[in-house]
């Protein structure tokens, strides 16, 4: 199936703030039902596969990677419908995200892996692990990982979606940015030069299919511990000061999973690669010095 049977992804806007660069090697992968865009920074075994939330890019991992003291590849793919990926006719559910990051794997990836995902992409971390087993999953981190959500929340990000589809300018989607109060200015720079398309005279639109978007985020109403029961070493990864989900989540995704270990990073609410991506390199770090040793 041909990626250019679906609509092409925008083209991000021209960059004004310093952006770290994530890897130097781009790749589009066909296999998925629609093309998926993946970049990879080269490096030993297992491959380090880290996956982004809803309403964002791959580009979110960029500080955290850049902090990192660890030699592994890595791999930073596009979920359908976000960045540089396709975007679908229709909408999309959870299962076609992890079709696409199996195919990712399956396609990019002929050793063992790590999953390192952040809130929904921590979700499908730990979903794809579920499916591949630990004949190839070494481990996984999952920060915020978002299942049975407060209806509250997924009413917030419901609006969020539909009332933020078009800005005059980048003030205007700047100070639309949600969980950003522990960003700072260059992180924030950085996120709207990966999210934002488009210009002053037109307006500007997030890069991500908002159709498919709200109809994920819905299906993260439902608790999927069917399909995230993992048993190999697992860090979670909570954020100490989290206004979206409450502690109470975080620990019983844990205590169900028999080999997690749970941290809670300071200075982070809810997008904790970008609220502390020092702090969140610095956890990764020293768990993979321990479960890949």
């Amino acid at each position: 199936m041909k990626p250019s049977s679906h609509p092409a992804a925008p083209a991000p806007a021209s960059q004004s703030g310093k952006a770290t660069v994530a890897g130097p090697l781009s790749h589009r992968i066909t296999t998925a039902p629609v093309g998926i865009a993946c970049e990879e920074d080269p490096g030993t075994d297992p491959t380090i596969v880290f996956v982004h939330p809803n309403r964002t890019t791959p580009r979110v991992w960029d500080h955290v990677i850049a902090a990192s003291q660890r030699a592994e590849r890595k791999l930073t793919p596009a979920l359908r419908g976000h960045g540089a990926s396709d975007w679908p006719n229709e909408g999309y559910t959870i299962e076609d995200h992890l079709d696409d990051l199996l195919a990712v794997i399956g396609t990019l990836c002929e050793g063992p892996i790590v999953l390192c995902g952040q809130a929904t992409g921590a979700t499908l971390a730990l979903m794809a692990a579920h499916r591949l087993g630990a004949a190839r999953v070494r481990a996984v981190v999952a920060a915020q990982p978002a299942t049975a959500i407060p209806a509250a929340v997924n009413d917030l990000v419901q609006r969020q979606v539909a009332a933020q589809t078009r800005f005059a300018d980048r003030r205007t989607a700047r100070a639309a940015l949600p969980f950003v109060r522990f960003w700072t200015p260059e992180v924030i720079e950085h996120h709207l030069n990966h999210m934002l398309t488009g210009n002053d005279q037109d307006g500007w639109t997030w890069r991500y299919h908002a159709q498919g978007v709200s109809a994920t985020e819905a299906q993260l109403l439902r608790t999927l511990d069917d399909q995230m029961s993992w048993g190999g070493p697992t860090l979670i990864i909570g954020g100490q000061d989290s206004t979206v989900l409450p502690h109470t989540s975080i620990e019983a995704i844990a205590a169900r999973l028999p080999r997690a270990e749970l941290h809670w990073l300071p200075r982070s609410d809810h997008r904790l690669c970008q609220d502390n991506p020092d702090g969140f390199a610095r956890l990764l770090d020293s768990f993979l010095e321990q479960v890949l040793a």
